[in-house]
């Protein structure tokens, strides 16, 4: 199970706009055609959990598109709880203010949606005994004149990938990241080290003041190549090269496949922890099953 790490204590139009929280169910994913893109996006909630504390979203604000990727933090329906009220608290303070325009805008306009999701998560968390302590964090993608700008708070990571590489783009505020800063931990003992679930950074959290990680330059969105979001529940059961060996697999087939086909490997492997997956790319892309 996710926890948060407390820092004070230790030293060391044309697209359907959605959220998904699959709960008990199965995984579920949509793909839509928006201008030039084609959008994959699936949630699970794997092998173990009892519940899907996820939550995935899409939806557009005037001619740019907002994708959204959260994970809860405070188990069960806590956890449900806190994904789900960011990325209604995001959705809502989006459509209400708007973006702007360009690269120092839409880091302004994110920031004030996640303190305003910040807000609401706390406020949400005293109404209820059971929703002590929830948290979630949170990605948040937006593409604007074929360019892709994001922020975040916490481990939901942005990968960028072709047909030679997939590159991690976020870097997860998490205990583990903190020690191999500090030299304190090897890579090899960051994979076992028992708190390696454990985040610093997170929405709604009272054990830390939110900080929002924001883009320092848009990323160009490119023919060649795609776009991934998704939560720990992929990456954990998943490596990079296993990750990009099936993409590449998978390459004929239209992004909501892609999207499941990631999910549905991430359960074989252990399925662990809820899984969300958003995948993004041009339609340029050669595709075949369920496109439109």
């Amino acid at each position: 199970m996710k926890c948060i790490f407390d820092k004070s204590i230790f030293t060391i139009s044309a697209i359907i706009c959605l959220a998904l929280n699959c709960g008990n169910s199965n995984a579920h994913g949509i793909t839509e055609r928006y201008k030039t893109y084609d959008i994959g996006s699936c949630t699970d909630r794997g092998r173990v959990n009892p519940e899907n504390e996820d939550t995935c979203g899409i939806f557009t604000i005037g001619g740019d598109i907002v994708f959204v990727v959260c994970d809860g933090v405070g188990g069960s329906a806590a956890g449900s709880t806190a994904s789900r009220t960011a990325f209604a608290a995001v959705r809502e303070y989006l459509e209400r203010e708007g973006l702007g325009s360009g690269l120092t805008e839409i880091n302004q306009n994110l920031a004030a949606a996640f303190a305003f999701a910040d807000r609401k998560v706390r406020e949400t968390a005293v109404t209820d005994s059971l929703l002590k302590g929830m948290a979630t964090t949170c990605l948040v993608a937006v593409v604007q004149d074929d360019t892709l700008y994001y922020s975040h708070a916490g481990d939901c990571r942005l990968y960028v990938g072709d047909l030679s590489r997939l590159e991690q783009i976020t870097e997860d505020d998490s205990y583990i990241n903190m020690l191999l800063a500090d030299g304190e931990i090897t890579k090899k003992e960051a994979k076992r080290h028992p708190l390696r679930r454990a985040i610093i950074n997170a929405v709604g959290s009272k054990s830390n003041e939110l900080y929002v990680n924001s883009c320092t330059e848009g990323i160009p969105i490119r023919d060649d190549r795609y776009y991934l979001m998704c939560s720990d529940g992929l990456y954990e059961e998943l490596s990079a090269k296993r990750t990009k060996r099936i993409i590449q697999r998978n390459m004929d087939q239209d992004s909501n496949s892609i999207s499941k086909e990631l999910v549905r490997a991430a359960n074989v492997a252990g399925g662990h922890d809820n899984i969300s997956v958003i995948f993004i790319r041009c339609v340029n892309h050669v595709m075949s099953s369920g496109s439109r």
